[in-house]
């Protein structure tokens, strides 16, 4: 039923496209419910937007005012028109030369916000020159940094050169990380010195600076971290448990499958998941797929899931078929075997490198013996000579 329903949906789209997409040489735009959505090798939004806008190519350039936000990737991105909500951009180069209404959320090796932000700046990269001003505050990294404007807000910053231009200004606190403190220095020009911190990169791991309730926080990470695990455990059982209790024939079977045949399953689990994942890479160049881009993303996220707590479901199994005992009757204590699976690949997945390793093993495994009949279906029904 549900692949009959997506290709009910795809046919739908592909038929309502030309009524309803501009295209260009190089890229087109889709239009549904006020949200615009571009894809292509070169992209230019040039019509005004009403929702929201979801641009992505190797060049991206907006030239109309959006009226929501504005999601922008690709090798060269440009935000040469008006957005009205926040904007959202990532690429190797990213301009913005439009003003922003709300906040700015940047990343890239070169960035220059050469228009006003509304509200706060986020931003990463390289190189990053800001020569309009900023109302709200600014959460800055950056190689070398080049404010020529003003902050209504603080500014906190990660830095290896700063440098300040004549209209610099700060209204809040300035925070600054660098490799070398001594080297970085801010103008009374620029902010009161009385509201300046520089500190040495280190420091900001070290979180000496934080406030009573947030030290508070870390002296009860690592209860939390205990917590959080016991609940990761406990939700693995309880959904293992689920499964034996609807489909036990179903779940007996998927056992036995991937006892008999690890290496196999751990294959066709790779296998599962790279189509998706490669899916949702295709979907993602494409304008009918952006729509289906959130849905194929949730659905991975439920196939890894599934296939954790198989796997945990699977390994606890074998762990106690590995002392000599046979594999309990009760539902109950079927779930008792997930409950040793998970504990047991949560405190390996604490190991650095291998711990991970371990994860996307015992997922694969997991998903593989789950999917393998889906992979015997269409082999059997593949042409044979």
């Amino acid at each position: 039923m549900r692949p009959m329903l997506t290709i009910l949906v795809i046919l739908f789209l592909s038929a309502a496209l030309p009524a309803t997409a501009q295209s260009g040489d190089d890229g087109a735009t889709l239009r549904v419910g006020g949200d615009s959505y571009a894809g292509g090798r070169n992209v230019m939004a040039t019509d005004p937007v009403p929702g929201d806008l979801f641009a992505a190519g190797e060049r991206v350039s907006l030239r109309a005012p959006v009226a929501g936000s504005a999601h922008m990737a690709g090798r060269i991105v440009d935000l040469g028109g008006q957005v009205d909500g926040n904007a959202y951009a990532a690429g190797y180069a990213v301009t913005v030369t439009a003003s922003i209404g709300g906040s700015a959320s940047l990343a890239g090796a070169d960035l220059s916000v050469a228009a006003p932000v509304g509200g706060n700046l986020r931003a990463t990269g390289s190189e990053i020159g800001i020569t309009a001003d900023i109302a709200g505050s600014a959460l800055l990294a950056a190689g070398t940094l080049m404010l020529d404007a003003s902050i209504g807000g603080d500014l906190v910053a990660a830095v290896e050169d700063l440098r300040f231009g004549p209209e610099a200004r700060v209204a809040g606190a300035v925070t600054l990380y660098s490799d070398d403190p001594d080297g970085v220095s801010v103008p009374a020009s620029v902010a009161d010195p009385a509201r300046v911190s520089i500190r040495e990169l280190e420091e900001a791991a070290e979180r000496t600076d934080l406030p009573a309730a947030m030290q508070e926080v870390g002296r009860r990470s690592l209860v939390a971290a205990i917590g959080g695990f016991a609940v990761g455990v406990l939700v693995v059982a309880t959904c293992a448990a689920a499964a034996v209790a609807i489909a036990p024939q179903r779940v007996a079977a998927i056992r036995a499958r991937a006892l008999a045949h690890p290496f196999g399953c751990m294959l066709a689990g790779f296998v599962a998941m790279s189509a998706l994942v490669g899916a949702v890479v295709v979907l993602a160049v494409t304008v009918i797929g952006l729509l289906l881009v959130p849905v194929a993303l949730a659905l991975l996220a439920a196939m890894i899931f599934a296939g954790y707590v198989a796997g945990s479901y699977i390994l606890g199994v074998g762990l106690w078929r590995a002392t000599g005992r046979p594999i309990p009757e009760a539902t109950l204590h079927k779930a008792g075997l997930a409950v040793l699976g998970a504990a047991v690949a949560g405190l390996v997945a604490l190991l650095p490198v291998l711990g991970w390793l371990a994860w996307v093993v015992l997922v694969f495994l997991g998903l593989g013996a789950v999917s393998a009949p889906v992979f015997a279906r269409a082999t059997a029904l593949a042409p044979r000579d």
